[in-house]
């Protein structure tokens, strides 16, 4: 049984993860930890990826798998 995976993300996938987990509220954040680990600890890992990652193509894209929403 594996217990770690490498799933590639681009910067835009990257950024949506980031921007949930700022929307978290309290009781959100607690039920995380419950079952997960800490969900502010996760934001700031991802954060530091993120923001090594370039960044010039962020903006509206056409994404083949993902249809926008808005």
């Amino acid at each position: 049984m594996k217990f770690e995976a490498n799933v590639p993300l681009n910067v835009q996938e990257l950024g949506v993860i980031i921007s949930a987990l700022q929307l978290l509220d309290t009781g959100e954040e607690i039920n995380i930890a419950r079952n997960f680990g800490s969900a502010p600890s996760l934001h700031d890992r991802l954060k530091v990826i993120y923001d090594e990652m370039d960044q010039t193509s962020l903006g509206e894209q056409h994404d083949p798998i993902c249809e926008p929403s808005f």
